[in-house]
């Protein structure tokens, strides 16, 4: 329980004023034992305990009643987090998740989540947080940001709408950093999202150390202000696998189009949604029909004039639920060159890679392949190389080569590490490092899993999955890092994952580790041949965008940080005062090249409307206090209300009981059994 005017609770000893005037007023007589009374002392005897707990009950509802009034005056408040404990914080941490998802919105209204969490917790600081140092820390900046005067939260440009994702363990952090750094004494974090298991990430390698730092401190208290609801009818949109292609007659841009529906309904409709497509200032309008819940539209063409060689377009659907879903941005220019270069002693998998590499798939793009042993690192062309194959030693910590290998994924581009040869494991590259080979024997190693919907070996744009079962592994290297697994052995162990690496660098490229290599005597990859061609082709495509003049990216705080000058050609908001945060296209200067076309759009995970369950988050935060709030746009409810009227009510019912109490007793009527005695004559 909190008060507004705590300092009227040093009232509360006048509750006890009934039981002092009581006691005073029991000893102003002197006792005098008279005779005549005794008899009626006896008669009383039997009625005496009755009477003392009446009394106690009267003199129990005076105080409660003097006690409720000081409350009331003292103007308590309740809800949300004073329900749980008491007293007022420190220090009290926001972190708000300003994620794209958290746009969902009242249509009618315009209140959506974001706007709905800032107005509950702007309240709740201006009834409890006057004396408290309020700090402020969104999930797309991850910057402490202290608040100086308790303004309306929305009014701050940290905690506009963004198109961007959110990590929530990653806020958790900076916040148990900041309270390590500066040394806070009693702290309120108040973590406010949607609750989208995309954004609470449970496989995050964070969560061990947060319970650890959280559930030790004595002086942390974390709420959980959640708007887990769905909408009911909102549609998304998204494109990848941009092309620009040149036939004999004209210019084509090829996309793909998936549109997604959300809905409660178990079976859906078919329902016709008009598409708005504008290339380069073109407008054009086409109606897709959705049978399910999503559709997917490969190949999707929209013809160019013979002038459009580079442009930008802006693909979107009607307003809904969630405006900053519908719409997605595409940039085009001449096709990037594929350069891919092999490092390796071995001549076998240089020739496997070369011959796979580069074998042509997009039209008009140029394929390359340079093939360099481990001594001749220094002829690498670093900036025309978009994938490269590291077939040697990790490079030990410090050097050079460790350190080129790092700015090559800083820039963009795609780095695939081959297994060596040796044996060494002591020396590690962002946090990888191989270990020993494990053989199968007589017969090959037993595939276990792959996963099939994103990544190197997603299932292809007919939905047809990559023949991987087919596979053989006869020697595969085992390797320890923070990745994601594409394909496991059936015992469990990744044979081709993904290096995660850090986050907050937003255009780094890819890390891939292959635990085997398209060689014989190691695997079937160069044999059978077609997994091994698209896997490598859809990581020489990513890395593609860092040597492309029209390059995609997701939108995220520094995803224009290397622009000198940045002309908009298309914005999702008239003024954004944070271009890189917002979904937009956007024409980039910079100072080693020319003049670049950029893309910004939300994060795919963002369509995903799967939540994490409240069972998911008590396992995460397992060993931390926090209590959990759920609520729902448009239910009007505040944080901290003031219940000063309860305690009036409380008050005015003690002092009825009282007076109830305090009735005297209904006379006893006389014996009717002596009006009925017979010797009693009228």
């Amino acid at each position: 329980m909190s008060f507004l005017q705590p300092l009227l609770l040093i009232g509360l000893p006048l509750a006890l004023l009934p039981l002092i005037i009581h006691l005073i007023h029991r000893n102003r007589h002197r006792t005098v034992d008279w005779a005549a009374m005794l008899f009626l002392i006896d008669a009383r005897k039997m009625n005496k305990g009755m009477a003392r707990l009446r009394q106690i009950l009267i003199l129990a509802m005076r105080v409660v009643a003097v006690a409720m009034l000081i409350f009331a005056a003292s103007r308590p408040l309740s809800g949300g987090a004073l329900s749980l404990w008491g007293g007022k914080a420190d220090t009290i941490i926001i972190l708000l998740d300003r994620s794209a998802s958290m746009e969902q919105q009242i249509l009618e209204s315009g209140e959506s989540k974001r706007l709905a969490v800032l107005e509950k917790l702007s309240d709740l600081l201006k009834k409890t947080g006057k004396s408290s140092e309020v700090v402020l820390i969104d999930s797309a900046t991850l910057e402490p940001v202290v608040i100086t005067s308790l303004v309306d939260l929305a009014a701050i440009p940290q905690t506009g709408a963004t198109s961007t994702a959110a990590d929530i363990p990653a806020m958790l952090q900076v916040a148990s950093d900041y309270l390590t750094t500066n040394q806070s004494g009693r702290t309120d974090i108040w973590l406010a999202s949607d609750q989208r298991e995309s954004d609470w990430n449970p496989a995050s390698k964070r969560w061990p150390s947060l319970r650890s730092d959280l559930g030790t401190s004595n002086n942390v208290r974390l709420f959980l202000l959640n708007f887990p609801e769905r909408s009911a009818a909102n549609v998304s949109i998204q494109i990848s696998n941009v092309q620009r292609l040149r036939n004999p007659q004209s210019l084509q841009l090829i996309f793909d189009l998936k549109i997604t529906r959300d809905s409660n309904e178990k079976y859906l409709e078919p329902v016709t949604v008009p598409v708005e497509f504008i290339v380069n200032g073109t407008r054009t309008v086409e109606e897709i029909t959705l049978t399910d819940r999503e559709t997917t539209l490969l190949g999707h063409t929209v013809p160019l004039g013979n002038g459009d060689q580079r442009g930008w377009g802006r693909i979107s659907l009607p307003a809904d639920d969630n405006l900053f879903d519908n719409v997605a941005y595409l940039v085009f220019d001449d096709p990037a060159p594929r350069t891919t270069v092999i490092v390796s002693n071995d001549p076998t998998t240089s020739k496997a890679i070369t011959a796979a590499a580069g074998a042509p798939v997009e039209l008009g793009a140029e394929y390359d392949t340079i093939s360099l042993t481990e001594d001749a690192v220094a002829e690498i062309p670093w900036q025309e190389t978009a994938l490269l194959f590291w077939h040697a030693p990790i490079p030990p910590q410090g050097s050079i080569e460790a350190s080129l290998l790092k700015q090559h994924v800083n820039s963009g581009r795609t780095l695939i590490l081959l297994p060596p040869q040796d044996s060494r494991t002591s020396d590690s590259l962002l946090g990888f490092t191989w270990n020993a080979w494990k053989e199968g024997g007589t017969s090959p190693l037993e595939i276990g899993w792959w996963r099939t919907e994103s990544g190197l070996l997603a299932n292809t744009r007919s939905g047809n999955p990559l023949p991987i079962g087919d596979l053989k592994l006869f020697k595969v290297r085992l390797f320890e890092s923070e990745n994601q697994p594409l394909l496991t052995l059936e015992s469990g162990e990744p044979v081709i994952s993904k290096i995660m690496i850090d986050q907050s660098n937003t255009t780094a490229g890819q890390i891939y580790a292959w635990g085997t290599l398209p060689v014989d005597d190691y695997s079937s990859l160069a044999s059978d041949g077609v997994a091994f061609f698209v896997m490598l082709h859809r990581a020489l495509d990513e890395g593609a965008f860092a040597v492309s003049k029209a390059r995609s990216r997701n939108a995220s705080s520094g995803a224009l940080a290397d622009s000198i000058s940045l002309n908009p050609l298309s914005t999702l908001q008239e003024v954004q005062i944070e271009p890189d945060l917002g979904a937009g296209a956007y024409e980039v200067s910079q100072s080693d090249s020319d003049t670049l076309l950029c893309a910004l759009n939300r994060p795919y995970e963002e369509d995903s409307v799967k939540t994490v369950t409240s069972e998911g988050i008590s396992s995460l935060l397992r060993g931390v206090e926090y209590r959990q709030i759920s609520d729902e746009l448009g239910s009007g409810s505040m944080l901290a209300l003031e219940v000063w009227r309860a305690f009036l009510t409380a008050m005015a019912l003690a002092l009825i009981a009282e007076a109830i109490l305090c009735l005297p007793p209904r006379p006893e009527l006389e014996d009717s059994s002596v009006l009925r005695n017979p010797f009693i004559s009228n």
